[in-house]
């Protein structure tokens, strides 16, 4: 049986086999490494989000995802100095990652044909869509954890771990969209 593949108008290498991507490391990869080896012990206590966070949340409508709101509030002192131990093994460790992931939510923008470059982003554009873009984030992200020569060995340290940095961007703006700019 003879079996044929056609390949149209494609823009990147096509690999039958492991890309040699696979065989280079990744910043966010030692980041969740540093992040799953933080002390920890499994805590019931419900933690609140800050004021700021609700409203963050709901401009962007982000109620769907509030699960890994949660999971960042569990693991939220941690996230800092996983942050300030990578700085230590990667030069611009931590920028690497926030402009990866700031990067990230422009490409989610382009996938939901959302206009930014010679305009403001249209907030109700981001808020129909909010959904599909962090979600494409944190998949994009899963990718290169899993492309990436240093994989975490624990597929819970990675589901945890992007979702908590995908979460610290998210507060800290990197990704979504800031209320105070859109008021």
């Amino acid at each position: 049986m003879n079996k044929t593949v056609t390949v149209e108008r494609n823009a990147g290498n096509i690999i039958i086999g492991d890309s040699p991507e696979y065989e280079i490391s990744s910043a966010i990869n030692e980041l969740l490494k540093t992040l799953a080896n933080k002390p920890f012990s499994f805590n019931k206590k419900k933690r609140r989000p800050s004021s700021e966070t609700v409203v963050k949340i709901k401009h962007n409508n982000l109620k769907s995802k509030s699960h890994i709101i949660k999971q960042y509030l569990d693991h939220s002192s941690k996230i800092e100095e996983a942050y300030s131990d990578i700085d230590s093994l990667i030069t611009f460790g931590k920028d690497t990652i926030l402009q990866n992931l700031n990067d990230l939510y422009y490409l989610a923008l382009d996938a939901a044909d959302i206009s930014y470059l010679t305009c403001d982003i249209d907030i109700e554009e981001v808020r129909e869509n909010s959904e599909f873009i962090l979600e494409f984030i944190i998949q994009k992200l899963k990718n290169t954890v899993f492309e990436s020569k240093n994989t975490p060995a624990y597929k819970e340290h990675v589901e945890l771990g992007v979702n908590v940095v995908v979460a610290h961007a998210f507060i800290e703006c990197i990704i979504m969209e800031n209320p105070t700019y859109d008021s």
